[in-house]
């Protein structure tokens, strides 16, 4: 059957690589051209699929037209597909391993085939629901084997299928095989030579004939053929094995089930056709609660359920785990049954099996139930210190904030004290540690562990009782205080009296105070919950020109207790004008002994105090100075090269104690030491200087600058060269007074402020 014109516009043909053309429309033509290697036939409805697809050619979508001329105009399409070529599937060689969601494929051109399933699980866990979908062989195994993922817990008569590679599954889509053949739905259906299964087909580990006829859950109904029971009546229902008139002396039933045919049940290498089980016979249902059959936990409570139908009182009975017995520790009825307590010494079986009787000699088995063991879960404990983060230790001198989480396991843990180490309290639903004032050394925390879900008080009760794999110190916090709040700087004002600096502000003193500063540290103003202090006192002083003052440095790192002494350490040296003083107070950044915060981690408590010495406005200082060439502005002018002189000068001063870049100078200058070769010969002398210098400091005592002076000469004549004799060189007629001005280097600064 080919899709006709009126539908062409929602249908779509397949056909597989090098194969035969095929008519895709019954009337109308299809509307070229085509390219990727595919071949419209003369009449416009056949096409021929190519040799081999490439990917961007291998499906087309035509429009479908009544003739060439509508081709402008049409809108119904039909999209043509080239799958890859069809493999060769051994349906007797292919094995589906429902249980484990595989299906081993043996074959042919398996690569990219893809797979459908479907199927509704009748199993003893189906939930009423079909599952459906589909995957596809990328990679096989070999040339001839592949293994496709299903979805696990399909039944065994799952409708399964196979489409070559790229081809599409759906609703209006037609496939043809390489001779032009059309292909319906069966063609593909895919039935398995062998279906093998994993899982246990018996999943009850009881039969409860209290109430009637029992029931024995089974994983696929659909798979079993018969079942005997021997002297008991069963027979199969969707999901479970009825059973019923089972003699009263009889306190096991022994299954026998055969499976249907090509179904075979997996016992190691051996595949079997049928399944034999024995099952007790319970008159009180009996069910562990999950989350408390534990694996590998000492002394550990296992908690049961009786169904409410049961009349046995639970501590009237003999209760056995594995065969060994325990102890009832508490009972609970609610509505839904009643819960017992078992004590148990623990176990590292996979599985357990409980069971209560009625007494040693009658040994009627009352209840029984196996149940799988879990393995313990471990508690992961986190201690934070309220605002100050996460720590590593138990600290003595203040509580500390428990989170406590675990690798698995549906309870909590729950913080348990622990005599002479620790003691917990509880506060706004958070739990609080705080080691013993006389503990020491290291502890690992203890946990109980409990089940929230679990009724009335024994949702409170500790199934078992665990310690951390690691164990922590017991110490101190150290929380890094404040250090505004320690250390203060204390000077006094011009009237004597003293004044507490405020820290980060710059601040100036009387210069007749200058030697009233100390710092003091106090000692007492530390809490036992702040602990131990480890902090670095640095006192600084900086004369103006900015060499250090050494005999006032002092660099301290100070241990301070809670509730010490006050402490005071004086500023040292006779200081001087415009001298700085900087004291700097921080924290060692010992994460060994405080706890640091790991969100913010900006910097430890730090403060620092500036203060600066009075002095004058003016300073009046000697120094040497060289001019390298100084220009003579005045006639005759000219070059005065290799100058020295000392001078001195006057600068105002500003806040800090800097002088400013111009002042006044004065001094004697010796100028011209070196003759000139021009025609104008400056003969070496002596002047008096005074006028204006620019001075840029460039170090303790040195200076670069420019100056301009009006200098008196003491020399002699200004001759002009004539001809180079000495003796005819003629006298220029000079002022002894003259300006001038020019770049110098100056050494030294030898004077006072004013």
């Amino acid at each position: 059957m080919v899709a006709g014109a009126a539908s062409a516009a929602t249908s779509v043909v397949q056909l597989p690589e090098g194969g035969r053309a095929v008519e895709v429309v019954p009337k109308g033509v299809l509307c070229g051209p085509v390219r990727g290697g595919w071949v419209l036939s003369p009449d416009g409805r056949s096409l021929k699929p190519p040799t081999r697809a490439e990917d961007s050619a291998r499906t087309l979508e035509l429009k479908v037209a009544p003739d060439e001329a509508a081709c402008a105009t049409a809108t119904d399409t039909v999209v043509v597909v080239a799958t890859g070529p069809f493999p060769r599937i051994d349906s007797a060689s292919t094995t589906f391993f429902p249980d484990d969601g595989r299906l081993e494929l043996k074959g042919t051109g398996l690569k990219n085939v893809t797979i459908a399933w479907s199927g509704l699980p009748r199993g003893a866990d189906a939930q009423g629901k079909a599952l459906e979908g589909e995957d596809v062989c990328l990679e096989p195994n070999s040339p001839s084997e592949c293994a496709v993922p299903v979805t696990p817990g399909l039944p065994t008569d799952a409708a399964l299928s196979w489409r070559p590679a790229f081809a599409r599954t759906g609703a209006g889509v037609t496939t043809y095989d390489a001779n032009g053949r059309f292909l319906d739905d069966e063609y593909f259906r895919l039935r398995p030579g062998r279906t093998v299964l994993t899982r246990p087909l018996v999943q009850s580990s009881g039969v409860d004939l209290s109430k009637g006829p029992g029931y024995a859950a089974v994983t696929h109904s659909e798979a079993i053929a018969s079942v005997d029971c021997g002297s008991a009546r069963c027979e199969v229902t969707d999901g479970a094995v009825s059973i019923r008139n089972v003699p009263g002396v009889n306190p096991t039933v022994s299954l026998r089930l055969r499976l249907v045919p090509r179904v075979f049940f997996a016992r190691g290498d051996a595949l079997e056709t049928s399944v034999a089980e024995t099952l007790p016979v319970l008159a009180c249902p009996l069910t562990a609660v999950d989350g408390t059959v534990l694996r590998d936990a000492e002394d550990s409570g296992l908690v049961m359920r009786l169904d409410a139908a049961c009349a046995h009182d639970p501590r009237g009975l003999l209760w056995t785990v594995n065969g060994v017995r325990t102890r009832v520790e508490r009972v609970v009825k609610v509505p839904e049954g009643t819960y017992v307590l078992l004590r148990t010494r623990g176990t590292d079986e996979a599985q357990v099996t409980v069971t209560a009787t009625t007494s040693r000699v009658d040994g009627t088995v009352v209840a029984s139930e196996t149940a799988e063991t879990r393995p313990v879960p471990d508690p992961r404990a986190t201690l934070e210190l309220p605002g100050h983060g996460s720590i590593d230790f138990v600290p003595t001198n203040r509580p500390a904030e428990v989170t406590v989480a675990s690798n698995g396991g549906q309870g909590r843990f729950v913080l348990r004290p622990l005599g002479g180490a620790y003691t917990v309290t509880t506060r706004d639903a958070a739990t609080f540690l705080q080691g013993e004032a006389t503990a020491g050394g290291f502890v690992s925390l203890r946990f109980g562990y409990r089940l929230p879900t679990l009724p009335a008080e024994l949702a409170t009760t500790d199934l078992f009782l665990t310690s951390e794999r690691v164990q922590r110190a017991v110490r101190e916090a150290s929380v890094p205080t404040n250090v505004e709040n320690l250390v203060e700087f204390i000077c006094a004002d011009k009237d004597g009296h003293d004044e507490t600096l405020t820290p980060s502000r710059p601040h100036r003193l009387s210069y007749a105070m200058r030697n009233t500063c100390r710092v003091v540290i106090h000692r007492e103003r530390l809490t036992p919950e702040e602990g131990n202090q480890e902090i670095t006192l640095r006192i600084d002083v900086t004369k103006s020109d900015g060499s250090s003052r050494g005999e006032s440095h002092v660099e301290q790192r100070l241990f301070l207790r809670p509730k010490g002494e006050v402490r005071v350490i004086p500023v040292q040296g006779n200081l001087g004008q415009y001298d700085r003083i900087l004291v700097q107070v921080s924290h060692v950044a010992d994460e060994s002994r405080y706890a640091l915060s790991t969100v913010d981690r900006t910097g430890l408590p730090s403060a620092q105090w500036t203060a600066i010495v009075r002095g004058g406005m003016f300073r009046l200082y000697t120094m040497a100075t060289i001019p390298a060439g100084l220009y003579r502005a005045t006639q005759p002018t000219g070059q005065l090269a290799i100058n020295f002189g000392v001078l001195s000068r006057l600068a105002l001063l500003n806040n800090e104690g800097q002088e400013r870049l111009l002042g006044i100078e004065l001094g004697l200058m010796g100028l011209g030491l070196v003759p000139q070769s021009g025609d104008i010969q400056f003969p070496p002398t002596l002047a008096a200087v005074l006028g204006l210098g620019l001075r840029v400091p460039i170090g303790p005592g040195a200076a670069v600058g420019a100056q301009a002076w009006i200098a008196r000469e003491f020399r002699g004549d200004i001759t002009r060269r004539t001809n180079g004799d000495p003796t005819t060189d003629t006298v220029v007629p000079s002022s002894k007074w003259s300006f001038i001005f020019g770049p110098s280097i100056s050494i030294g600064n030898v004077g006072f402020n004013l």
